[in-house]
């Protein structure tokens, strides 16, 4: 169920086997329609959209392997700080 306004959520997606953030940012790109997005590291990103944090997570779930796992929040309160969390990213979003 997507919501009315857009929100900041982070996706956790984590393998044993395999890197899973691009193939993940693939398809939220599919099913948002180029959300904007940012990696942090090799198994999380931060995703600005309107669709709900259960609806994200079943999107990434069909592709995952039984092994596999996914993980998504949903945050009304943000703040970052530093490279690796995008500061000026996050800044013209909201916070």
């Amino acid at each position: 169920m997507s919501v009315d306004e857009p929100g900041l959520r982070c996706v956790i997606a984590w393998s044993d086997r395999r890197n899973l953030c691009s193939l993940v940012a693939g398809a939220l790109e599919t099913r948002m329609g180029a959300p904007d997005m940012i990696q942090l590291g090799d198994d999380s990103l931060l995703v600005y959209g309107v669709a709900a944090a259960d609806e994200i997570r079943s999107w990434v779930a069909g592709m995952l392997e039984p092994e596999e796992s996914v993980m998504v929040f949903e945050f009304e309160k943000w703040s970052g700080h530093g490279p690796g969390v995008g500061a000026e990213w996050l800044m013209r979003r909201g916070h």
